[in-house]
């Protein structure tokens, strides 16, 4: 629409053209006239009737693109009628002119309109009027082709000017267009490269057209490898949804990672689909932070429901503890004590998991408190063949709760010792960090599933068959207490390893 607008338009400035130079062509022609010993009185008033009248009908006819026809068969007409009258060579060539005027239509239809009318113009006077035109040049023809030679003149400098501007143009949208281009490339291209979030463009098959530095990142590929592959070679078959959704990806070293995705269209001009443009976006500290506020609800119900249990279950155990004392069956006696110890044990745990009692802060050696624990367990680890490697050659000072560290210390041993079962090693190793201080406790019994890795630490989960699933729930707590962390990780090769980290202690209270 906007085309057909912008021709309509170029077709009526060149109608209002056309007719400035046909009126400039028949003042130029009238003054070589008055030259002229054959002039004709009444020859002047037929260029002026027709021009007059192309100036009404334009007016009247609202179609310029019928008009742009109507004047240039005016002009022929003109011409026509002229070599009739006046057939000289002079007035042969002019009829050539005629077709140099209308070509500032640049229109096909007109043109060729144009070079019909001439060519059947010239053939007409060629066989009728031959003689009269080729026999008989006039000294004051000369006047006539000086005239067509400035009109041919005028017309080039026109078209010389009007080409220049056009040029002009071209040159300047084409100099801002590249430059609009290469801003937008630039833009596009900062945009690509440097955004944190992980992009990867890819075709309608799924084969991988680029990459940028974040996803390279994210998942370990390098650009060589994922170029020309296809896609789920690298990501889960779900590349092909469109909406915005949460998943796991794996990384080239097979770590989990929790990813956001969001998958739109690249089109060409015609509006088909060319490519699709994957953004990622790393949530896995998003989703751990979601985890510890799930769990810090969970710690939060626990506690309370802690608090009614243990005191409803204390005060029953504490009878039947009494009432075992006075049977005389002692295996049966024996057995149950142990079985109301552990109860008690258990209600110990929600009592301390319920009611924290006040840390009773001081400098502690950790060397100290790790020989202590490894001491408790000597004779376990003797009968099971463990081995205990515990290198004491870096020992810093810790600022905390001695009992509640050790009973943090104890339960991981525990733990390590119940993993290995029978022969293998626990090793005990420090780190420092800045003002943190890691205590790394490995040991080479079977890994922990993948699927229970992230459960563990939950209230009540376990993987053990006597166990009650609360004491790595209280470890942690324990430790955020003293402001640090415990985490568990599979060793590379078999094993677990948990890392106790903690304040240095520096002279200076928490």
């Amino acid at each position: 629409m906007g085309v057909e607008t912008d021709i309509k338009s170029f077709i009526k400035k060149r109608n209002r053209l056309m007719i400035i130079v046909l009126w400039l062509s028949y003042a130029l022609t009238m003054a070589v006239f008055i030259f002229d010993p054959v002039y004709s009185s009444k020859w002047p008033p037929v260029g002026f009737s027709l021009l007059v009248g192309l100036m009404i009908i334009r007016k009247l006819l609202k179609n310029e693109y019928w008009m742009m026809y109507i004047i240039s068969f005016t002009m022929f007409f003109y011409l026509f009628v002229l070599n009739v009258e006046f057939p000289y060579l002079v007035n042969y060539i002019y009829i050539l002119l005629g077709i140099i005027i209308t070509s500032l239509y640049q229109h096909y239809g007109v043109t060729i309109f144009s070079g019909v009318l001439a060519i059947f113009s010239l053939t007409y006077f060629f066989y009728f009027s031959f003689e009269e035109i080729f026999t008989t040049v006039e000294p004051v023809d000369i006047a006539y082709i000086i005239a067509l030679s400035i009109i041919i003149m005028m017309f080039f400098l026109f078209h010389i000017k009007f080409t220049k501007s056009l040029w002009v143009k071209a040159r300047l949208g084409e100099k801002q267009a590249k430059e609009k281009l290469a801003s937008t490339e630039n833009y596009l291209d900062a945009f690509f490269t440097q955004t944190s979030e992980a992009i990867v463009v890819y075709d309608s098959n799924g084969k991988i057209i680029n990459v940028n530095e974040a996803f390279s990142s994210l998942y370990g590929w390098v650009y060589e490898e994922l170029i020309n592959r296809h896609i789920n070679e690298f990501i889960p078959p779900q590349w092909e949804a469109t909406s915005e959704l949460e998943m796991i990806h794996k990384s080239r070293e097979g770590k989990p990672l929790s990813v956001a995705i969001a998958i739109s269209y690249i089109k060409d001009t015609n509006g088909k689909i060319v490519a699709y443009l994957m953004m990622i976006w790393d949530i896995s500290e998003r989703k751990r932070t979601e985890a510890q506020l799930r769990q810090s609800e969970k710690l939060k119900v626990v506690g309370e429901l802690a608090a009614g249990i243990a005191h409803e279950i204390r005060n029953p155990i504490t009878v039947l503890s009494g009432f075992t004392q006075l049977m005389e069956n002692s295996h049966h006696k024996e057995m149950m004590q142990a079985e109301l110890k552990r109860m008690d044990g258990i209600v110990e745990e929600l009592l301390i998991l319920a009611k924290p009692r006040a840390a009773e802060l001081a400098p502690i050696s950790i060397k100290e408190l790790i020989e202590e624990v490894i001491l408790l367990f000597e004779s376990i680890c003797m009968n099971q063949k463990i081995n205990v490697n515990w290198n004491n050659n870096h020992t810093p000072l810790i600022y905390g709760d001695y009992n509640r560290l050790k009973q943090v210390l104890i339960n991981v041993f525990k733990n390590a010792i119940e993993a290995i079962e029978y022969k293998g090693c626990i090793e005990i190793t420090l780190s420092t960090i800045k003002d943190q201080v890691c205590i790394h406790i490995e040991n080479d019994g079977p890994p922990i599933p993948s699927e229970m890795l992230c459960e563990i630490g939950s209230p009540f989960y376990t993987t053990k068959e006597t166990g009650t699933g609360l004491g790595l729930m209280i470890s942690s707590s324990i430790m955020k207490e003293h402001e640090g962390s415990l985490s568990i990780k599979n060793r590379e090769e078999s094993g677990v390893v948990v890392t106790l980290t903690l304040p240095r202690h520096n002279g200076e209270r928490m």
